[in-house]
């Protein structure tokens, strides 16, 4: 993704910031995070005592939603940080992708799955998700054929 390689994601000012505060240990590693967040599109500033002010989000973060999906993205990161091969950076789109991602149930229009299928392999790892779990199975004919007993 464009974010996870260096280049500043567009930021969606809000016209109404929203102040959130967080455990202290949420707060640290949100201070921490800061500099990666600004150029993944969040526009956060220290307000003291563990309280963070948003002042713009993501373009694609619901308006409305900024605190949740910040809390949200908060315990994604540290359920996610085990993983040492990925940036602080990428761990945060990774978990923003997931934020984002279509949900079990949800109904699809057949344009929209079109689109989502022809988009999913322009991605430089279409066969994966962010978190590293498979996209699609490739069944083979045989395979099928001993599963269901046709032989």
């Amino acid at each position: 993704s464009v974010a996870a390689h260096g280049t500043q994601m567009m930021t969606q000012k809000s016209l109404f910031p929203v102040s959130v505060e967080l455990a202290p240990t949420d707060a640290a590693l949100l201070q921490d995070l800061l500099p990666e967040l600004h150029i993944i599109g969040y526009m956060i500033e220290p307000f003291g005592n563990n309280t963070f002010v948003i002042q713009g989000t993501p373009a694609d973060v619901l308006q409305g939603n900024e605190k949740h999906s910040l809390e949200l993205l908060l315990e994604q990161f540290k359920h996610f940080t085990g993983d040492i091969k990925f940036s602080k950076r990428e761990k945060l789109v990774r978990c923003m992708a997931r934020q984002q991602a279509i949900k079990s149930g949800q109904s699809l229009q057949q344009k929209e799955m079109i689109a989502l299928v022809e988009e999913l392999f322009t991605c430089n790892t279409p066969n994966v998700t962010p978190t590293g779990s498979p996209t699609y199975i490739d069944f083979k004919e045989d395979y099928l054929d001993k599963m269901f007993q046709r032989l």
